[in-house]
């Protein structure tokens, strides 16, 4: 087994703690008023191994504080731990301190962060070091574990404490639970390699899908059963032999009424053809009469484009014709001022300072004819410099002029083609109006000719034979109408007719439907019942896992399990001491529990490790415990008593 004893613990200004040193025993007491320190004791030794609080907190405060509760600045904070692990001792410290930096253009340095110094054994190491160290002593949950009573039943989540406990026992053979339980056989075979989750999952799908099915049936039943209709087959069979004897009638008076009626089919044939040679007559009298009009339509047209590509040009040459005069005026502008800068160079002359003249060494003037050679030589520089910047003004201009003389040329030309184009713009537009007005003034002359007044007077006389005849067309259309209404009569007999099949079809399948509603019933009952051995089976389980884990505990039992209203069970982690739920019970009773449960978990892991018992002064008798001890105790020291 794994044994981790810590021996001593040293705090620097950490918490308000400013210097201690804490020997420790396998079992020692740490007593004191509140607020002086005992949990901060706690608290710096889980925050050297992993940056947490004893109550699993990252974001707390482990500087000093003044009496105002402000942050005493420029302290150094300091724990150290020194261990011993399976015999061999290890020195473990950190360094938490401030980091000052003076910013350029800042009289004072200002706090900028903060940095973390780590040991091992003395020697400065680098934080992945650190934990890789941490690590290989003990794993961070682990820790928690194994050290505080409360951690197990309080801070972790249930479903956590209920995978440690089942991880304690391992596995639970199917076998096993099977095994001298009647209501069970067959189990394993029904199970086929499946867990039992799966299994409930599977039957609660299929038992879901057979009662939506068997509650649909009786719906689908009643809405077979609202198709079937009530008729008199026998009567609809008369009914029908007597409209076909009716419509055989009647179909030999049209046969004998048509013939009459073809003669006056032909006469309306012909007249219609006679129709459509008239208006032909009159369409294409219509096209001759508006032919000109629409040659002159289709001139407006043609000259309509010709008009649009004139404005495009002309669109065009005003744009070119107003960039080139406001690059000429540009150009004019540039000329003057290059002009009036030739003027002032030109103008210039030079000017000496006497103090060029005298030595900047010993201050004596120059010697006359030193100074009039050196003025010579200033002047000839002077107007060398002077006639060069002349030359350069003067070559710039040149070709500024040339440029505008161009733009002037160019601006010429464009300005006469603009002219020469809005002088055919106008022309094409007055042409565009002019074609207008002849279209809008224009009236079609129609002349039908005589083939279409010969026309008109056969037309006249067919419609004058035809009228003639309407007594026969009407006997015509009165047997048409009476014909058709048989057929519509003999035709909705049929379609009753066919209910007889239809029925007879409906009444079959509603037999099948409650056929197979009595076996869907059978299959539900065999679902159900194999629902009921996944229920016996899980209840058989827990009771052998509760019996295993509770085995391996001396002061507290656990239930992993509740039993719900419908017999169902729901999973669940309730830590008991004397059948009192872990919530309940005193704080004597919880610590005792906590212990308990430490003890099988250091033997399940095979490891050792400090135990810190808070609020030790509410146990009279301290439940026995395998690792070493820190005793956390409340009195009315004001300061820290270790013993």
């Amino acid at each position: 087994m794994k044994s981790i004893i810590l021996k001593t613990l040293i705090l620097r200004n950490f918490k308000g703690i400013k210097d201690l040193r804490v020997d420790f025993n396998r079992v020692t007491d740490i007593s004191g008023d509140n607020a002086v320190g005992k949990t901060t004791i706690f608290d710096a030794f889980t925050w050297l191994l992993f940056d947490k609080n004893s109550l699993d907190a990252k974001d707390f405060e482990i500087k000093t504080l003044d009496k105002n509760n402000n942050v005493i600045h420029g302290l150094e904070h300091e724990v150290s731990a020194l261990l011993n692990i399976d015999g061999v001792e290890k020195k473990l410290s950190k360094i938490y301190k401030e980091k000052w930096t003076k910013k350029r253009g800042e009289a004072e340095k200002q706090l900028t962060g903060h940095t973390t110094d780590y040991y091992i054994d003395d020697v400065p190491v680098k934080k992945v070091e650190f934990q890789e160290a941490i690590g290989n002593i003990i794993d961070e949950k682990l820790f928690k574990l194994i050290t505080n009573p409360l951690y197990f039943s309080t801070i972790l989540n249930w479903k956590d404490r209920r995978n440690v406990l089942l991880s304690i026992i391992g596995d639970v053979d199917v076998m096993d639970v099977i095994k001298g339980n009647n209501t069970l056989k067959g189990f394993d075979t029904l199970l086929g390699g499946k867990t039992v989750d799966d299994l409930k999952k599977t039957l609660a799908a299929r038992k879901r899908k057979i009662n939506q099915d068997i509650n649909s049936i009786p719906v689908r039943i009643d809405e077979l059963d609202k198709s079937i209709l009530n008729l008199d087959f026998e009567a609809l069979e008369s009914e029908l032999k007597l409209k076909n004897e009716e419509l055989k009638q009647v179909e030999d008076k049209l046969y004998d009424s048509t013939k009459l009626g073809d003669v006056v089919l032909e006469k309306q044939q012909k007249l219609f053809n006679l129709k459509s040679t008239l208006q032909k007559i009159e369409n294409e009298s219509k096209v001759q009469a508006n032919r000109p009009r629409a040659d002159l339509e289709s001139l407006y047209t043609e000259k309509n484009y010709e008009l649009k590509d004139i404005s495009r040009e002309k669109y065009t040459l005003e744009t070119r014709k107003k960039d080139l005069e406001e690059k000429r005026i540009f150009l004019i502008e540039s000329i003057d001022s290059l002009r009036n800068t030739w003027h002032e160079e030109n103008l210039k002359t030079l000017t000496f300072n006497e103090n060029e003249f005298i030595c900047p060494t010993c201050k004596r003037e120059f010697e006359t004819d030193d100074i009039e050679a050196k003025k010579e030589s200033m002047l000839e520089q002077f107007n060398i410099n002077k006639s060069r910047i002349l030359k350069e003004l003067g070559d710039k201009g040149s070709i500024k002029k040339e440029r505008l003389q161009k733009f002037e040329k160019e601006l010429s030309e464009c300005s006469i083609k603009l002219e020469e184009i809005k002088a055919k713009h106008k022309e094409v537009g007055k042409e565009l109006n002019d074609l207008m007005a002849k279209i809008l003034d224009f009236k079609p002359s129609i002349i039908l000719g005589e083939e279409y007044k010969k026309v008109s007077c056969e037309i006249a006389d067919l419609e004058v034979e035809i009228n003639d005849n309407t007594s026969t067309k009407e006997l015509i259309s009165n047997l048409r109408r009476e014909k058709n209404e048989l057929v519509d009569a003999i035709d909705n007999i049929k379609a009753k007719l066919t209910y007889r099949e239809k029925n007879k079809a409906t009444l079959e399948r509603i037999e099948e439907l409650k056929d197979e509603e009595r076996k869907l019933a059978e299959t539900l009952a065999k679902v159900e019942k194999e629902e009921f051995q996944c229920e016996t089976f899980i209840k058989a389980k827990v009771k052998l896992m509760e019996d295993s884990i509770n085995e391996r505990f001396k002061y507290v039992s656990f239930k992993l399990f509740n039993t719900l209203v419908n017999g169902a069970v729901e999973e669940c982690c309730v830590a008991t001491v004397n059948g009192v739920p872990f919530d309940s019970v005193n704080n004597a009773g919880k610590i005792n529990a906590g212990i308990d449960i430490i003890n099988t978990l250091c033997d399940h892991y095979d490891i050792e490790c400090p135990v810190f018992v808070d609020n030790a002064e509410s146990v009279n008798e301290l439940l026995e415990c395998k690792s070493q001890v820190i005793r956390l105790i409340v009195s009315k020291d004001k300061t820290l008593v270790i013993s």
